[in-house]
């Protein structure tokens, strides 16, 4: 993990102002990661965050699921993703579509590392470094939509009962300040949320192992295979 240089530090973010300005950002521009990435992880792991988001309450969730309390309880820290060497996989494989569709969009996906030291962090620590692989998996892409899409599917998969209620708030926001079509944020937060109830867990997959299959099969395993995909989408190859 040394070796590998994250972009934003992991500390708590105490400063309210950084909180709204994270809300803003998002309402401004969902898809720009670079920006916001420093100040959601220090929101996800501030107290205020941890109470908004009732992080021990996922835990619960995935702790009570044999599918997924395996990887809460190994705690095994997610390898550092090295876009050079997936871009060298076969064509149509998980990681060479991956590396081409971060390339393609500027992603770096070694933002941020935050210690996999209790099963909380563990969460917050996987689902930040692997957000973008669940959106090639899905096929929900990085546009305002795609983003909706995704964090549908995170409620239907972790069972977070305020992340609804936080995408519906920014669709809101979007819809007042941005003039986009409040239907089509909630098309893509149902449609989202049942694609993640169909699907397997992808909370705790060593997707190291699943570089060099084919994102098809992949998208088999996981019952990922129907479903509209609304906004960019990323049904095929990056």
């Amino acid at each position: 993990m040394t070796e590998t240089r994250y972009a934003y530090s992991s500390e708590p973010t105490r400063n309210p102002f950084r909180y709204l300005l994270a809300i803003w950002r998002s309402v401004k521009d969902p898809t720009n990661t670079d920006e916001v990435a420093m100040v959601e992880a220090g929101f996800a792991r501030s107290r205020l965050g941890r109470r908004f988001a009732r992080w021990e309450e996922v835990a619960d969730v995935l702790r009570c699921d044999p599918r997924t309390e395996p990887a809460l309880r190994a705690r095994r820290p997610c390898e550092p993703i090295d876009l050079d060497a997936l871009a060298r996989k076969p064509a149509g494989t998980l990681g060479r579509v991956f590396a081409e569709h971060c390339r393609a969009r500027g992603l770096n996906p070694n933002l941020t590392y935050i210690p996999p030291d209790t099963e909380v962090d563990f969460l917050l620590h996987h689902l930040f470094l692997t957000h973008d692989i669940w959106h090639v998996v899905t096929g929900w892409g990085n546009d305002e939509i795609g983003e909706y899409g995704l964090g549908s599917f995170y409620t239907a998969q972790l069972g977070g009962p305020t992340f609804v209620g936080f995408l519906q708030a920014l669709a809101i926001l979007s819809t007042v300040f941005r003039r986009r079509s409040y239907g089509e944020f909630s098309e893509a937060v149902y449609d989202g949320y049942g694609m993640g109830r169909r699907a397997e867990p992808l909370f705790g997959v060593n997707w190291a192992s699943l570089w060099e299959t084919p994102l098809e099969d992949v998208r088999a395993q996981f019952k990922i295979l129907s479903g509209r995909v609304m906004g960019e989408g990323l049904r095929s190859a990056a």
